[in-house]
């Protein structure tokens, strides 16, 4: 594999993980799951860094839905 090959194999893991996590998050959302917060992950593999995770919501400005569709 060359240097070319690694980077577009790593921009791909990168992708699938932010859809990945995009998709956890949604799904526990729906679910009701208490989600804001820092979370400790520690992976049981010795040679696996431990991760920190902090998530915090963020507000969009605007309307969450278009008044028009509502209205037809």
């Amino acid at each position: 594999m060359d240097h070319t090959d690694n980077i577009k194999a790593v921009g791909e893991a990168t992708a699938t993980f932010e859809n990945d996590l995009e998709t956890l998050i949604l799904e526990a959302f729906a679910a009701g799951a208490a989600i804001e917060g820092t979370w400790e992950i520690t992976l049981p593999a010795n040679d696996a860094p431990n991760w920190t995770v902090e998530i915090a919501k963020n507000r969009t400005d605007g309307p969450m839905y278009d008044p028009e569709f509502l209205e037809e």
